[in-house]
């Protein structure tokens, strides 16, 4: 079994996947609403602000009226 080294790179790692479109980790379980406020007050401490607006936006398909609908970044562009 492989183990995350750090926090940090746990917390890397997921958003690469979600900023690409993936919201599931490696076990395909979908990342919880709680995880990634978790990853936005991260962000926030290390003011990387940016990350924090797409880690935002993509709270979107956690939405039941939606469907859970998959986030892309293209669905956000559109939103724009």
């Amino acid at each position: 079994m492989r183990q995350i080294k750090s926090y940090d790179t746990k917390i890397y790692t997921s958003f690469e996947r979600i900023s690409k479109g993936i919201n599931y980790d490696n076990k395909l379980k979908p990342y919880e609403e709680n995880f990634i406020w978790e990853m936005i007050y991260y962000f926030q401490r290390k003011e990387e602000y940016e990350k924090c607006q797409i880690l935002k936006s993509s709270l979107s398909y956690l939405d039941h009226n939606k469907n859970y609908t998959k986030w892309t970044p293209e669905s956000q562009r559109q939103m724009i």
